[in-house]
């Protein structure tokens, strides 16, 4: 029976701190460029991907830290992307208001505001009375209207904050026995020359032989992708995965099937076949010759 890579869920006390740690780093100049991208940008629609790249930025530097730190946790990688997410939330409310009360002098000296929540919390809800966020120069928006926009905010920045921190963890397997991310990592594209749930099945049997004769494919157009992960310490484990992209559907379908060193050496093969056929010039044809 096939088995899938799953994470540890072991972890260190110095990664949850640094993954804190730079997701607070990023959320202060990350602030300042959401506001001024949801002031400066006119169009209602494209404002909505302030907050979602805010959120993502944070959640990945939370990542990328928690991967130094060796959080191999992802209910902890959840939660420290929440954390970190909800303090970029917050300050982003801070250089929000003060962008509105001093249009000159937003960029100065937030830290005043940012330690009077009750203050802020006041500010919010006159602010929420008086309205604003208005579309095409209709009246601007006030009430449960104006709660519902800025809790829409609030849920895309929390939400792909927590995304990107849990991918960023997930992305690669972890080697316990060398206690090191596997650092080695293979690609090979395959025409979609058959239907996504027969290679899946074929993937998920480990059946590398019939993989071995898929037609190879390429990486700019639509196409199935086999990504194997390899420690590059022991060689001993290696998994698989079988990414879909095709026009408007791509996605996962295999996530980090545990392969033997035998097959791994198998796929590591095919990639130099594939390399092989790539590199092989084409042979001219005359077409009066028959």
């Amino acid at each position: 029976m096939s088995q899938l890579y799953r994470h540890s869920n072991k972890f260190t006390l110095h990664g949850a701190v640094a993954g804190m740690t730079s997701g607070i780093a990023a959320a202060i100049p990350g602030a300042f460029l959401y506001v001024y991208g949801i002031w400066s940008i006119p169009e209602a629609k494209l404002r909505g991907v302030c907050p979602l790249t805010y959120g993502a930025l944070v959640g990945a530097s939370c990542g990328i830290a928690m991967c130094w730190g060796k959080i191999r946790n992802l209910t902890l990688a959840g939660v420290v992307g929440f954390a970190s997410s909800l303090f970029a939330l917050y300050l982003s409310w801070v250089i929000w208001i003060l962008h509105l009360m001093f249009p000159s002098f937003w960029i100065f000296n937030p830290i005043r505001l940012a330690l009077q929540p009750k203050v802020l919390w006041k500010i919010v809800m006159a602010t929420n009375a008086e309205g604003t966020w208005s579309f095409k120069g209709s009246v601007p928006m006030t009430g449960t209207g104006l709660w519902m926009v800025w809790l829409g905010e609030a849920g895309l920045l929390l939400g792909f904050g927590v995304l990107a921190a849990i991918a960023m963890v997930k992305r690669r397997p972890f080697c316990e026995r060398c206690e090191a991310w596997c650092s080695e990592r293979t690609k090979l594209y395959f025409a979609p020359t058959t239907l996504p749930n027969e290679i899946k099945s074929r993937v998920l049997a480990e059946d590398i032989v019939w993989i071995t004769k898929l037609a190879r494919g390429d990486k700019k157009r639509a196409h199935y992708r086999l990504d194997l992960h390899t420690c590059g310490n022991c060689h001993t484990l290696n998994t698989l995965s079988l990414v879909q992209n095709l026009p408007k559907d791509r996605k996962t379908l295999v996530d980090k099937l545990i392969l033997s060193a035998d097959q791994a050496a198998a796929v590591l093969n095919l990639r130099m076949n594939h390399e092989m056929q790539a590199s092989a010039p084409a042979v001219a044809v005359n077409p009066s010759i028959r």
